[in-house]
């Protein structure tokens, strides 16, 4: 089993606040190394919880269409959706702290963001008048971080608050877990890694150093 009892009793809690269905899709490979095999099975162990989870189970090397469909370029991978909700995405191995993470993904498909929020009204301001293309969002974090899912947390709610507002900043909104990427160290600030702190990268650039907020990513936009 990838869950222990304390998360497995985590997961129950949470995903029974599910309000309409939700599909994690996982991208896994054929031949599984460690971490798409545990990936896959914490995926597969969440879906014991409740009806209104689904699984789909993919092979990266073979599911160009999916992966282009949901913009994945590696794996492990989860893409959490639903219905009248944003595409979620976390890369790695979701244990440990990581955990809440993604269940908060699963929670924010399944229960979408009012969209006369104050949030998505800052995602509106934040995107002007002018059409862009696609803003990759991808927060970089240790699943050994007791601020991980927080910071996913403020991730996820932007993301939430852009869909409800018409998806005027096209976010794709991504947490990548340092320890199955650590290239993506290289990008950290000075000292973050060393304090267990999450940041954010948009479009590839340092933007934001945990402690940050849900408006805060939207006004870094602007």
């Amino acid at each position: 089993m990838a869950l222990n009892r304390a998360s497995r009793k985590e997961a129950d809690s949470r995903l029974g606040l599910l309000k309409k269905q939700v599909s994690l899709q996982v991208f896994t490979l054929r031949f599984e190394d460690s971490a798409c095999r545990e990936a896959r099975a914490v995926a597969e162990e969440l879906a014991e919880a409740t009806s209104r989870l689904s699984v789909e189970i993919s092979d990266a090397s073979v599911a160009g269409d999916l992966l282009r469909k949901f913009r994945i370029d590696a794996a492990p991978a989860l893409v959490v959706s639903a219905k009248d909700a944003p595409d979620l995405r976390l890369y790695g191995v979701p244990t440990a702290n990581a955990l809440p993470a993604l269940l908060d993904a699963l929670v924010h498909a399944g229960s979408p963001i009012d969209p006369r929020s104050p949030l998505s009204a800052a995602a509106r301001a934040a995107a002007g008048s002018a059409a862009r293309s696609a803003v990759h969002l991808d927060l970089v974090v240790s699943r050994r971080s007791h601020f991980c899912a927080e910071s996913a947390g403020a991730l996820w709610r932007a993301a939430a608050a852009n869909h409800a507002a018409g998806d005027p900043l096209r976010i794709v909104a991504a947490v990548r877990i340092v320890e199955d990427f650590p290239l993506f160290s290289a990008a950290a600030p000075p000292g973050a890694f060393a304090a267990s702190s999450p940041f954010l990268l948009v479009d590839g650039k340092s933007t934001l150093e945990w402690p940050f907020t849900d408006a805060d990513i939207l006004s870094r936009l602007a």
